[in-house]
């Protein structure tokens, strides 16, 4: 008989709370203090030295930072300029940050499915282009890459931009090349993720004309000293936000730089021991890296075989948590609402007060999210649960994680199933 599960009333298996998501010390603090004390809290050196190095560590040419990875992404869009009703293609399970400025910029998101790396399926990629699409995004969710490789070909083929969103992947790598390195222009986040400062973000790209056009665009296209328009008279030059990072957050992640791959590597070497563990349940399977490929784990996600269990990816994840286990339910975390296409800004839709647009600009037939439907990724991804990765994790807590993911299983596993 299963052990009774915390959340019908028996004893969780983790009682303690883990440990932190970073680790922030007197270099953290002595780092702020640095720019406090100078007087200059606005964008200054500590920027530009944080985009040399960042920039450095990826072997490109530019890096412009940002506000948020949002910021980053928008910042993207900007660069490559779109007309409105242009189509840009991404995944719908993501988070809207992905998407936000290409709605901003009154472009269309068009969906296409994903395959068991979580990732874009570059065959729908291909199915979904029409003379409207200008760029494809690809996002490497939960830090793993895409198949750049067959991404890369498809935008040559057909002269389209590939943008990488890199906000949750810092640092993995495809095929030995590090992500944000591939694509057009690409974007990170720094809000939490690997490398944090609490927020933030960067624009990375080795094209001369992107990086300027980027640069300008996250500063409300002003002609600073130093920026392509220097000399010009003081006057916005085109429609563009404020996106502009200080002093104050890059010497924060000037600090973190430095430990970031250690973060990394303990998040990778907990991911694999935590998938090592269950191993045995054929009914839970993990994303799939490609061989070649280095996820770097800010979240370990996982499928649950629903067919033989008596539970859904929500319950199981509920059951986790009542064990002490912080678990996420199906991706993108807005409940049972499912992917990008029914979160009410696009079903509705809900952009521009009541209008529809841009989703009927220049369209015989307004496009209407209700009726769209990636059916691997939706069959996939319903089933799927998550662990965000810790670098504080040790040998107990990969262990009781473990032995939690075992117990829920063998309460909900039905009589038909491997025993665990």
């Amino acid at each position: 008989m299963s052990e009774k599960l915390a959340i019908e009333g028996g004893n969780p298996v983790r009682t303690l709370p883990f440990g932190e998501s970073h680790f922030f010390g007197d270099e953290d603090i002595e780092a702020l203090s640095e720019v406090v004390r100078s007087g200059s809290l606005g964008k200054g050196p500590k920027v530009a030295q944080f985009e040399r190095e960042f920039a450095a560590r990826h072997g490109v040419a530019h890096v412009v930072t940002v506000t948020s990875g949002t910021a980053a992404m928008h910042t993207c869009v900007g660069a490559i300029n779109p007309d409105p009703g242009d189509e840009i293609i991404v995944t719908p399970w993501t988070s809207g940050g992905s998407i936000i400025g290409s709605l901003l910029h009154n472009c269309v998101p068009v969906f296409a499915d994903v395959d068991d790396t979580f990732t874009l399926d570059p065959a729908d990629v291909e199915a979904k282009i029409t003379p409207r699409t200008r760029a494809t995004i690809a996002v490497h969710l939960f830090g793993n890459p895409c198949d750049m490789t067959a991404l890369r070909a498809i935008a040559d083929r057909h002269q389209l931009f590939l943008i990488e969103d890199c906000c949750q992947a810092h640092f993995a790598e495809f095929q030995g090349r590090v992500v944000g390195s591939m694509g057009d222009i690409n974007g990170f986040s720094f809000g939490g993720k690997h490398l944090s400062a609490g927020g933030g973000g960067a624009v990375m790209t080795d094209n001369e004309t992107l990086w300027e056009r980027g640069l300008i665009f996250s500063d409300c296209a002003l002609p600073r000293n130093g920026g392509p328009f220097e000399g010009r008279p003081y006057a916005n030059y085109f429609l563009a936000p404020n996106y502009k990072l200080n002093d104050l957050m890059a010497s924060v992640l000037l600090t973190q730089l430095n430990k970031v791959d250690g973060y990394i590597q303990k998040k990778i070497w907990a991911a694999q021991q935590i998938i090592e563990q269950v191993s045995h349940i054929d009914e839970i399977t993990p994303q799939r890296v490609r061989e070649g490929d280095r996820n770097s784990y800010w979240v370990m996600g996982m499928t649950l075989d629903t067919d033989k269990t008596e539970c859904d990816a929500w319950e199981f994840a509920q059951a986790l948590n009542h064990e002490g286990i912080p678990a996420g339910g199906p991706y993108i975390g807005s409940g049972k609402e499912g992917p990008l296409y029914r979160n009410q800004f696009l079903s509705e839709p809900n952009c521009y007060g009541r209008s529809r647009f841009p989703f009927d600009y220049k369209r015989a037939k307004p496009l209407d999210y209700r009726q769209i439907e990636c059916p691997n990724g939706e069959k996939l991804m319903r089933r799927g649960f998550s662990l965000a990765m810790l670098p504080s994790f040790d040998d107990e807590d990969v262990a009781d994680i473990s032995a939690a993911i075992r117990k829920v299983f063998g309460r909900y596993r039905k009589r038909n199933c491997r025993g665990v």
